[in-house]
């Protein structure tokens, strides 16, 4: 027979793993073809690394016939914005603003430096938190940026 004190010490060291913060996540996503003989279908993954936003994606030109993977870097400081839509009944998208639209060019669909991206099932709960994750980050890189550009200052004053 179990004691409630026995319980607890294992609560606590579940609790304390559920809280770690994420410095890398991914959101795999799937925009269906748009035309009927299904051109520019897009599968991909949204990587959000340490140093930076990776976008990696494949489009098939045809029913059967894939094309090689494209890979397209964002530094921190480059993404606009994120937004996480969830709406009932609709598609979860993932939308993705960059300040550097000719990075996208590659990508069908895209518009001037914007990406909706489709989530699959198995990536909701992650695109749910990579809008906060890259707000985070975007400070960061902020915040290395002015630190930088005071030093810079500093060194001509003396």
């Amino acid at each position: 027979m179990l004691k409630s004190w026995n319980l607890r010490p294992c609560f606590i060291e579940t609790f304390q793993v559920a809280l770690t913060v994420y410095d890398e996540l991914s959101v795999s996503f799937e925009n269906p073809p748009t035309d009927p003989l299904g051109y520019n279908h897009v599968e991909g993954k949204l990587y959000c690394g340490r140093d930076a936003v990776e976008l990696q994606f494949k489009t098939r030109d045809r029913a059967f016939r894939r094309s090689e993977s494209t890979s397209v870097a964002f530094d921190y400081a480059e993404v606009e914005r994120v937004e996480y839509v969830s709406k009932w009944f609709r598609p979860k998208v993932l939308v993705f603003q960059t300040r550097s639209p000719a990075k996208l060019d590659g990508f069908p669909g895209a518009s001037v430096g914007r990406v909706e991206l489709q989530v699959i099932a198995s990536s909701l709960r992650d695109a749910s938190k990579v809008a906060e994750l890259i707000r985070f980050k975007q400070s960061e890189a902020f915040v290395a940026e002015s630190e930088s550009r005071l030093d810079r200052l500093r060194g001509r004053e003396e």
